[in-house]
């Protein structure tokens, strides 16, 4: 159980109102209209029994790394393996599950900070990490940065569950994504390769109907993939979510968008996880967007979300 330390955060503005705890940094709701638009717990008991990684920041390592191992300056380290053969998402005890500190908090901005110390989840170097969620109008922007004092590896990512019914599945949302690639996978484990989307199932850069998209003659199973962004600098559009009344947009500086439609939720497709990160596996190939973070450098991540 969480103890007495979780606290929740609101965040207002004439359009927007948005609750989050210093628990895994989660967000817990995006209320906009008088709709929650987030699946996932709401409270301390549901936090804590939640699984599924609800709104929460994950690290120090998003998404897979498969074997749990890597190489970095020669020394092989060896990590948990929570998702069968594979480490996720940070492991056994992962940024998800910390009280962070709140360093400042009013109703248009939460700073909080986190420290991982060495060693933790056997990673290597100490990591610092800074973030801030600022609510302007329609926009929720999470702003976040690290350091470290030995090479280490580092991919942070918020993984918020979008439903823009408030309630029910995510089948009836259209999903565009704006990528013209995407890391072919095998058992949730990249090949490697970067594909073109063109004539794939893949293809999400026209709205496409999710609900089709998952029947099971197309993607059984559902999506849970990522897709590879535009390499033009700065924050950019990844992703437009729609379910036909509102209308939400995913913008960050990320490489990556891990598209996720809920197949193993509590309820099956309650919403849709739109993950902006680095790619899955980045220890395993040299090719992909490095996830080194070294002394000295600072690690930067943005991702915005916009509603109307």
């Amino acid at each position: 159980m969480i103890d007495d330390t979780f606290a929740t955060y609101t965040l207002s503005s004439p359009e927007l109102s948005v609750t989050l705890t210093n628990y895994g940094a989660r967000l817990l709701r995006f209320e906009y209209e008088g709709m929650n638009c987030l699946y996932g717990p709401e409270d301390a008991a549901g936090v804590a029994s939640d699984t599924c990684y609800c709104g929460s920041i994950c690290g120090r390592v998003a998404n897979r790394i498969a074997g749990g191992s890597f190489d970095l300056d020669g020394v092989t380290y060896q990590l948990a393996v929570n998702n069968g053969p594979n480490h996720l998402h940070g492991g056994q005890e992962g940024f998800d599950r910390k009280l962070w500190m709140v360093e400042s908090a009013d109703e248009h901005r939460v700073v909080m900070r986190l420290l991982s110390p060495a060693g933790e989840e056997n990673y290597p170097g100490s990591v610092e990490v800074r973030l801030s969620y600022t609510l302007e109008g329609r926009r929720l922007t999470l702003e976040m940065e690290a350091v470290t004092d030995a090479p280490t590896l580092l991919n942070l990512t918020n993984h918020a569950y979008w439903n823009l019914n408030g309630s029910g599945t995510i089948d009836a949302h259209l999903l565009q994504v704006r990528a013209s690639a995407y890391t072919p996978m095998v058992a949730n484990i990249p090949t490697g390769l970067i594909c073109p989307v063109d004539g794939t199932l893949y293809d999400l850069r026209q709205p496409a109907l999710l609900g089709e998209r998952n029947a099971a003659e197309t993607i059984a199973g559902g999506y849970d993939d990522n897709y590879v962004l535009p390499t033009t600098p700065g924050v950019k559009l990844a992703a437009v979510l729609t379910n036909g009344r509102k209308t939400l947009r995913v913008l960050t500086d990320a490489p990556g968008l891990q598209v996720y439609t809920g197949d193993y939720l509590p309820l099956p497709r309650g919403g849709v996880a739109l993950e902006a990160q680095n790619y899955p596996d980045s220890p395993h190939w040299p090719h992909f967007p490095t996830i080194e973070l070294r002394p000295g450098q600072v690690y930067r991540r943005t991702i915005a979300w916009e509603i109307d």
